[in-house]
């Protein structure tokens, strides 16, 4: 017969179900306070299997790979015409009842030399900081886009 220790003892408070035992089962999973930001390597498959101008975020996993989520916006949402609200919405999935993520088709565990890192994206506020230079950016994110980033594009 199970101690009292052994017991779980469940409750409902305001319409939830608390279970004391989840509180001890197993260490709490902390989402990350920044993911970082990538584009693919221009000799990857990634660079012609992801819509150009995909916003890429990811964490490393403890095999070695890169978790990626991404987002290309190939159907044209109006609320994802800008890399930085493509970069938010891949962030987001990523960050869904971390570590597990949204469940999307938009995600890939990838070897690291498929991708550059090109900056990083704050958990909490968006905030996007981009440490790659424009010209390391150009051939995969559009000049509106960079632009909009903050970047000064000289004429040609």
């Amino acid at each position: 017969m199970p101690g009292e220790s052994d017991r779980v003892r469940i409750g409902v408070s305001h319409g939830l179900i608390a279970c004391d035992s989840l509180r001890t089962v197993g260490l709490s999973v902390e989402a990350p306070a920044r993911l970082t930001l990538y584009i693919p390597h221009p000799e990857s498959r990634l660079c012609t299997e992801l819509a150009k101008g995909s916003a890429i975020v990811g964490l490393p996993t403890a095999q070695g790979a890169i978790r990626i989520y991404y987002e290309g916006n190939v159907i044209g949402a109006t609320n994802l015409e800008l890399y930085r609200a493509r970069a938010a919405q891949a962030a987001s999935r990523m960050l869904h009842n971390y570590p597990t993520g949204y469940p999307t088709r938009a995600r890939e565990d990838v070897d690291p030399r498929e991708l550059v890192e090109v900056g990083t994206i704050e958990s909490l506020t968006g905030r996007l900081d981009i440490t790659a230079k424009a010209n390391e950016l150009s051939w995969w994110i559009g000049p509106a886009d960079l632009a909009d980033l903050g970047f000064r594009l000289e004429a040609r």
